[in-house]
């Protein structure tokens, strides 16, 4: 099978066209329920903070009794559950039963501020809230400003306190258990699963909607065949933890979950007394990686696959993790929210290159100005579709017309070009939205925030490399003050945190200008003060 060909005539490249296997037309609690049903006795997900194993008869059974006792307490098929949490044992039966239900499950970053939490609530409305300890007075608090009407029901998971509802009264035992029947999800196409975050260019985080019928083609899409033992840090809110959930189903698939924020040697016990070999990592966790004092003592003969994406990866780094490797690589990928994990070097590797479209992905690349259908080696913006368009923006038709052309195709506000073999290259972002860690960056939300304190006259936020690798980038402030203000940087950095998410902090500094490039009508030219800062920083570092 080809990993990538190309139609001429309509100058569209496709990756490899396979039929799902599973019925799009069925819900996603059907199908979970039927492969859980199918091997009772394997081992579907092991916690690596503790070493306790599900396995899929036991994963099921608490799925079941979470899903009958949610229906207990009220909730229904269409209401939104917002999920606040990171890995923990009980998540996963937690968020599959959700989708069972027929609820629509927004996952959010647990490490959310109040503001952040509050906007992604007031969009959604929910009915029900699961958080965890470690955020539960942030959640509450953005709760009762953001949701209308009586504050819905708020459910902790793993929590010591005594004042909360804990999670797990839902897994309690019901006795109607063997009777369980998934129920039916009428036109699967249309009814939505999730809402994923998505940063636009407004800064506001949008809701990404996505049916039933794509969580299914995705699982009967899934480009892994062998068994694997699947491990990454990563909480539901990113892709990479919905793709491992899925991949857990749509394949033989062991999932590993830690609790833990990144950390080395969480890594190298995950590699090493549970052997994992489907890994998912940002650049910058696998940067410290290499560089750690016992990494060439690692046993990392278990790693098939060590998927590298979120944001820019050098190819410096992915030959120093490769070496490390013996019986595997480093592989570029991918994914945008609307539809998941588009593209990936998986045939081979050709350095710069972010790989072919991946299975029932299909891609086009088109003139900036035009919008005229682009070829072999042209260069303009990335257009992606999978089997179908996605389900829109939650609540924001502008948004969701302004993203999906005619023809059903995503703007990913990228910009590259294919070369002969169907390998695609990016060269530049449409979208000034960039990534600390993995963390979606919006300059202009940092700029709405410095643009209120006296003394700013002008002010453009831009991205500087965190390392030597860009492995991430970190917010920097460039100011021109006002005459006669003395602001200074210091004001500015605790000014803004003390309104954002600590992944939004000015951790690439605050720089101050007499003037900033602009265009003819008055635009500033954010890459021209990209480059002046980058300047300034290397002019400072120079002996």
């Amino acid at each position: 099978m080809a990993l990538c060909t190309y139609d001429e005539q309509s100058r569209t490249w496709y990756g490899p066209r396979v039929t799902p296997v599973y019925n799009p037309a069925a819900s996603v609690g059907q199908i979970f329920n039927d492969i859980l049903l199918r091997s009772p006795n394997r081992i579907i997900q092991i916690d690596v903070d503790t070493g306790a194993q599900l396995s899929c008869a036991e994963f099921r059974k608490r799925m079941i009794r979470a899903v009958q006792n949610l229906a207990s307490v009220g909730l229904a098929k269409g209401d939104i559950v917002a999920l606040a949490n990171g890995n923990s044992e009980n998540v996963g039966p937690l968020f599959c039963a959700l989708l069972t239900l027929g609820a629509t499950v927004n996952p959010l970053a647990p490490g959310f501020n109040k503001q952040d939490m509050a906007h992604m609530l007031r969009l959604t409305q929910p009915k029900m809230i699961f958080c965890e300890d470690s955020n539960y007075e942030i959640v509450k608090a953005a709760s009762a400003e953001a949701i209308q009407g009586n504050s819905p029901p708020l459910f902790v998971v793993e929590s010591e306190r005594k004042d909360v509802r804990h999670a797990e009264e839902l897994l309690k035992e019901t006795g109607r258990e063997e009777s369980f029947f998934p129920p039916q999800i009428e036109n699967s196409r249309e009814a939505i699963s999730l809402i994923l975050c998505s940063s636009g260019s407004t800064g506001l985080p949008k809701g990404v909607c996505w049916s039933h019928a794509h969580i299914i083609n995705m699982l009967g899409s899934y480009p892994i065949a062998d068994s694997t033992v699947s491990f990454s840090f990563s909480p539901l809110y990113w892709g990479s933890a919905l793709f491992t959930m899925i991949g857990s189903f749509g394949t033989a698939a062991t999932r590993l979950i830690t609790r833990k924020s990144f950390c080395v040697e969480t890594f190298f016990k995950a590699v090493e007394q549970y052997r994992a070999s489907f890994i998912f990592m940002p650049p910058s966790y696998a940067n410290q990686v290499v560089r750690h004092e016992r990494v060439t003592e690692v046993d990392f003969s278990s790693v098939k696959m060590l998927s590298l994406g979120g944001s820019f990866v050098s190819e410096e780094l992915r030959d120093r993790f490769d070496r490390l490797l013996p019986k595997g690589r480093t592989f570029n990928t991918i994914g945008i929210s609307e539809i998941a994990w588009v593209t990936c070097d998986i045939g081979q590797r050709k350095r710069g290159s972010v790989g072919t479209p991946m299975i029932n992905v299909s891609a086009k690349i088109v003139d900036e100005v035009t919008g005229q259908d682009l070829g072999i080696g042209e260069r303009g913006e990335v257009l992606l579709r999978f089997l179908a368009p996605f389900n829109g923006y939650y609540g924001n038709p502008e948004a969701t017309k302004a993203t999906i052309e005619e023809r059903g195709y995503t703007r990913s506000g990228d910009i590259g070009y294919f070369d002969k073999d169907g390998y695609l290259y990016l060269i530049d972002r449409q979208k000034d939205i960039f990534k600390y860690r993995g963390f979606h960056v919006s300059p202009s939300e940092l700029e709405s925030i410095v643009e209120r304190l006296d003394g700013v006259r002008e002010v453009c936020v831009v991205a500087v490399p965190e390392d030597a690798e860009n492995t991430s980038e970190m917010p920097a402030a460039v100011i021109v003050r006002q005459d006669g203000s003395t602001l200074d940087a210091a004001q500015i950095v605790r000014f803004v945190e003390e309104q954002v998410s600590d992944f939004k902090r000015l951790r690439g500094g605050v720089h101050f200008f007499e003037e900033l490039p602009k265009t003819q009508s008055g635009k500033i030219l954010r890459r021209k003060v990209q480059e002046m800062v980058l300047a300034k920083i290397c002019n400072n570092s120079t002996p």
